[in-house]
């Protein structure tokens, strides 16, 4: 008898799966690890492998992900890109693409956020009020 499957937070990736993104039935089995150390899955639906890093930021990075930590602090506290470069010892080609890629990820995140609000009628009132006095 085989021992049941841990959980995993992970869903299948493929667009074209019919579980894309879906949680309630899902068929993923890890599948190792890729050369940067990520784990690896296997959606049985679809037959199709994917890295856990898939639709992030650190999707085909090289760096560690401490390190695009660090970059990322750095952005947050609006130091230059020559400083960042110096302090983490990066070009700054490679700052640039971070800072790139970190901002596309917050936008479609902050669009996927706008799209289904679950605000009531008084959040809402709040809110006109607040934008109506700006």
């Amino acid at each position: 008898m085989s021992r049941s499957r841990s959980y995993s937070p992970i869903t299948c990736q493929n667009p074209a799966c019919p579980f894309f993104l879906i949680e309630d039935g899902k068929d993923l089995v890890k599948n190792g690890r890729n050369c940067a150390g990520n784990q690896q899955y296997f959606c049985k639906h679809c037959q199709k492998y994917f890295v856990e890093t898939k639709n992030t930021p650190l999707y085909k990075s090289h760096l560690d992900r401490k390190e695009v930590e660090v970059i990322c602090k750095h952005s947050m506290e609006r130091t230059s890109i020559r400083g960042v470069a110096r302090v983490t010892g990066h070009h700054q080609g490679t700052v640039i693409r971070y800072y790139r890629l970190i901002g596309e990820h917050a936008e479609v995140l902050s669009e996927l956020f706008q799209q289904t609000p679950s605000l009531g009628r008084v959040e809402l009132d709040e809110l006109w009020t607040f934008v109506q006095k700006k």
